[in-house]
């Protein structure tokens, strides 16, 4: 989360990163928060909306633990540029980094695609074989990194890789998942009709004359370089959450596709606002021992809490619904 105090020489300090005068400091109000957390309040919606898309797939054509696998996989693929980029300027560049890992995990996602397409291997297997060997490598690659000699340390923390850090999002980032997000609407309302029947009656599709297999290929690119974008910002063990919850929750809702596919964009751009908007509201109050959490975690509970809220109200309406169901039943049994 944000821990920026303000003090009485301005917000040039802030920026300058001097600390303010022993007694002087207080929190930020609400107008500079939000002044300084511009792009986070921009990206994070995008990037809600564009998960919230993709999640209606995942979540109908049961691709969840391959998701979960790429996510796995965005570890090692941050890890390998900032090995790289010790000893090549390219690779410790923000574009760089962005570019390894985007490769990474699109690689990553299509040999397990590509694997679990023979009878050798099967899905679960090649979900288990590429997620524990991506973690493996990307922690290897992350403590040979640290331990490197020489001026050049390591730019992140192991935490930050792991749980993110949505509020160092720069314009980059907002131009990045602005267009990746873009993209992603473009060829999936483009290709909408394909990407239905593919994901409702694969088998039906394909003699239908659907390139089924462009479909699975598409949606693999997509996912993964989804999370390769946002894992820095929600975090690698984060972001999978994000491409599962809004989707799951708006099958709760809804059993027409469009259907859900509105109610996934609703709750995923709504949830995932409301809980940035509380993160700050708890930095600016200054609420102590979570005023330092990080916010990737937040927006995944808050994400969780309306999947476990909706889930709750529908097993209340269901048990109302057969009780009342039993009683018309032996109220017409009295009667014959």
């Amino acid at each position: 989360m944000w821990n920026i105090c303000w003090t009485r020489t301005g917000t040039s300090d802030i920026k300058a990163g001097k600390p303010a005068p022993k007694g002087e400091e207080r929190v930020l109000d609400w107008h500079l928060y939000l002044h300084l957390m511009k792009f986070p309040l921009i990206v994070a919606p995008i990037m809600a909306a564009v998960c919230s898309l993709l999640s209606v797939f995942v979540v109908l054509r049961r691709m969840a633990m391959i998701s979960e696998a790429v996510a796995h996989a965005s570890l090692g693929g941050l890890a390998l540029s900032l090995l790289l980029g010790y000893g090549w300027g390219f690779a410790d560049s923000y574009w760089g980094q962005e570019l390894i890992a985007g490769v990474f995990c699109i690689t990553t996602g299509l040999l397990i695609g590509l694997f679990s397409r023979g009878r050798e291997v099967t899905v679960d297997s090649a979900i288990g074989i590429f997620l524990v060997a991506s973690v493996a490598l990307g922690v290897l690659m992350l403590y040979i990194r640290r331990d490197l000699p020489g001026p050049n340390k390591m730019p992140l923390e192991p935490e930050a890789v792991l749980f993110g850090s949505i509020n160092s999002v720069a314009a980059a980032d907002a131009w990045l998942i602005s267009i990746l997000a873009a993209l992603v609407f473009v060829v999936v309302l483009g290709m909408l009709p394909s990407f239905i029947y593919t994901t409702m009656d694969e088998e039906m599709a394909r003699v239908h004359g659907v390139k089924t297999w462009l479909i699975h290929l598409l949606l693999l690119v997509m996912v993964s370089s989804i999370i390769a974008v946002a894992a820095r910002m929600v975090g690698t063990l984060m972001i999978n959450a994000m491409i599962i919850l809004p989707g799951a929750t708006a099958r709760l809702v809804s059993r027409r596709f469009g259907g859900v596919m509105i109610i996934s964009l609703v709750v995923g751009v709504l949830g995932v606002t409301a809980a940035l908007l509380a993160s700050i509201a708890v930095a600016v109050a200054n609420v102590p021992f979570v005023r330092s959490a990080p916010t990737g975690p937040i927006l995944v509970l808050t994400l969780f809490l309306i999947f476990l809220a909706i889930w709750f109200i529908r097993r209340v309406r269901l048990f109302f619904h057969r009780r009342q169901k039993g009683r018309l039943a032996a109220a017409q049994a009295e009667h014959v």
